[in-house]
C-alpha cells in the first residue's frame, strides 16, 4: 500500500518489502529493506528499476528514517514520522542537464496514523508534504487506507491517495500471510480517478519480517 502504517519492524531486525507493479505505460520493480537499529526507528534504503514506454528505463533510489512515537495496540492509534529522500536517473538518451524527467530529488515527510479495532480492521491515515525538486513545487500528500480481515490469515486492502494539484489514485486487493507475521503476500488493481486504459495497473508484492538479529 502507498498509505504507510504506523508500525515499525521490530527492535533489533529486518524487513525486506519487494513488488512488482505492471501497466499499459511501463513496469516497476521495487526492494526496500529496513531494519530497526536504535530507538524505534526504522532506517530503510532500497531502490527500483524501472522501464517506461514512452521514456525508457530508469533507476531510483530511497532512504528513509521512520520514527515510532505511539506503539499500534487494539482499541488505540499508533503514530509515527517518515523523513525521505527519492532520487531518479533516467537513461542515457542525451537528455540536457535541464530535463522535465531527470534527475529526480525529491524529499518528503510524513506522518502515518493507523488504529486497530478489537475485531482487527486496520484503518491508516497518512498526512506529508513534498518537495520536488525539478519543478520547485512543494505540494502536501494525503492518504486513506483500510484493511478488513476476511479469514485468519487474509485481508481485503483498498486505498486512496494523492497530494495536491494532481489526480488522486486508488487501489483495492488482497493481502495474506503466507507464515503468520514472517510471510506476506499482496495483490492489488488500481488507477487514478476519472482514468483507465494504460494507467490502471496491477502488483503482486511480497514482506518477509525477519527474526532479531542485533
Amino acid at each position: 500500500m502507498n498509505t504507510d502504517d504506523a508500525n515499525v519492524v521490530d527492535p533489533g531486525s529486518c524487513q525486506l518489502e519487494s513488488w512488482v507493479k505492471n501497466s499499459g505505460l511501463g513496469t516497476e520493480r521495487w526492494a526496500l529493506p529496513g531494519c530497526n537499529f536504535f530507538g524505534d526507528v526504522e532506517i530503510t534504503l532500497g531502490g527500483s528499476s524501472q522501464g517506461s514506454k514512452a521514456d525508457g528505463s530508469s533507476d531510483w533510489t530511497l532512504i528513509q528514517f521512520k520514527k515510532r512515537w505511539v506503539k499500534l495496540q487494539p482499541g488505540h492509534w499508533g503514530l509515527s514520522t517518515s523523513v525521505g529522500h527519492v532520487d531518479g536517473r533516467g537513461p542515457n538518451h542525451g537528455l540536457p542537464s535541464n530535463s522535465l524527467l531527470y534527475p529526480v530529488r525529491d524529499g518528503y515527510v510524513n506522518v502515518p496514523m493507523s488504529y486497530l479495532s478489537h475485531s482487527g480492521w486496520i484503518l491508516h491515515l497518512n498526512a506529508g508534504w513534498i518537495q520536488h525538486h525539478l519543478d520547485q513545487k512543494d505540494r502536501p500528500t494525503w492518504g486513506i487506507g483500510g484493511e478488513l480481515p476476511i479469514s485468519a490469515r487474509s485481508y481485503l486492502i483498498a486505498e486512496t491517495y494523492g497530494e495536491a494539484a494532481t489526480r488522486a489514485r486508488y487501489q483495492i486487493g488482497l493481502r495474506t500471510w503466507i507464515k503468520p507475521q514472517k510471510f506476506q503476500i499482496d495483490t492489488t488493481f488500481g488507477q487514478p480517478y476519472g482514468t483507465g486504459g494504460p494507467q490502471r495497473w496491477i502488483s503482486i508484492g511480497i514482506r518477509w519480517l525477519g527474526d532479531t538479529l542485533f
